[in-house]
């Protein structure tokens, strides 16, 4: 996509916001312009930081069965 028909498929989008929102929204691209994003610092795990994870080998669970469990 380019910077016209994204600029485009914007102004269309918020054509139809309310007054509010699109304040909101110029306050938001304001900010990113005065003040570039930092990126996060690492965090250590707390808790969990000495835990050690092994999966053995005879291990079997599907992804599936793995997230709805």
């Amino acid at each position: 996509m380019t910077r016209v028909e994204i600029e485009s498929e914007l102004i269309d989008e918020i054509y139809h916001l309310p007054v509010e929102k699109i304040k909101l929204m110029l306050d938001l691209a304001l900010s990113w312009k005065e003040e570039p994003i930092k990126p996060t610092k690492k965090r250590p795990l707390g808790l969990l930081k000495d835990y050690k994870c092994v999966i053995k080998e005879d291990f079997k669970m599907t992804d599936e069965e793995f997230l709805q469990s």
